[in-house]
């Protein structure tokens, strides 16, 4: 069993977006299936459009033989172990992005049925990178962007602070990187997706922007996800405003950290 930390979103930025949703609950011990049911609004179903429910995940529960992600598309019910901040923050997950955690599992059930369980195709693959250690970057600008995907991280995080939370902003999706965030460490690496927003996007108060992306990648993932060619590593700990540590730019020259790209070998012509 691990320990609950009642003041775990006071323990670092990175979790500044949970605080809507759980600073009017002081819990004091871990919370039962049945507290953190009660947070799931109407929209959180699966893509039968049956309400989900967590429960307790027991031996008896998993007898049956039934995969993970066939027994939410199938029961509605979602496995949650009993004082486990992996499966607390995959409930926190299920509140921000709904119609998102839906998709995902409606495109692994849809590769088990076609190729069986025990077959983890490039798309399984890259649901579960995505689902574990996803960050969702929304961005209007380009040029930053660009330099992320290229890893110039000088440019991307340091040239460009100003630009974070008015072009381009990180969305954590992957429930692993929040129970990660619990002890951070040097080395802390996501995988992000980048999708192009409007402008206007970023006037939008958070939850709101949550919304969107929700709605937009609910929409649009099934071709993001035919492998994992669209995760790009992204070094968590520089996300401007998720570290204390990263408003010194001399933070961004641990080259053991912030990694340059790999040059690619090219083909000799002759």
């Amino acid at each position: 069993m691990q320990q609950w930390q009642p003041n775990f979103l006071e323990l670092n930025p990175l979790f500044n977006d949970l605080k809507p949703l759980l600073t009017q609950h002081n819990w004091q011990q871990w919370p039962s299936c049945y507290q953190l049911n009660q947070l799931l609004d109407d929209s959180v179903v699966n893509p039968k459009g049956n309400k989900l429910c967590l429960v307790e995940q027991t031996e008896q529960l998993l007898s049956d033989g039934l995969y993970y992600e066939e027994r939410i598309y199938l029961e509605a019910v979602v496995p949650t172990r009993n004082a486990n901040w992996h499966d607390f923050f995959n409930a926190m997950i299920y509140i921000l992005f709904p119609k998102l955690k839906q998709e995902v599992n409606r495109l692994h059930f849809q590769d088990i049925k076609d190729a069986g369980q025990k077959v983890r195709t490039k798309r399984r693959n890259a649901l579960t990178l995505f689902d574990e250690c996803g960050v969702i970057v929304a961005y209007s600008d380009d040029s930053i962007k660009q330099a992320l995907i290229n890893q110039e991280w000088q440019q991307g995080f340091v040239d460009h602070r100003e630009q974070w939370g008015q072009q381009i902003d990180g969305f954590i999706f992957g429930h692993a990187n929040y129970e990660k965030s619990l002890a951070p460490y040097l080395g802390f690496t996501a995988k992000a997706l980048y999708v192009k927003v409007k402008p206007s996007f970023f006037q939008l108060e958070k939850l709101a922007q949550y919304r969107e992306l929700d709605q937009v990648l609910a929409q649009d993932l099934e071709p993001l996800m035919v492998d994992n060619r669209h995760l790009y590593p992204l070094p968590i700990l520089g996300v401007p405003h998720w570290w204390d540590d990263n408003i010194d730019p001399d933070f961004y020259l641990n080259d053991n950290y912030f990694r340059p790209k790999r040059a690619t070998k090219q083909k000799n012509s002759d």
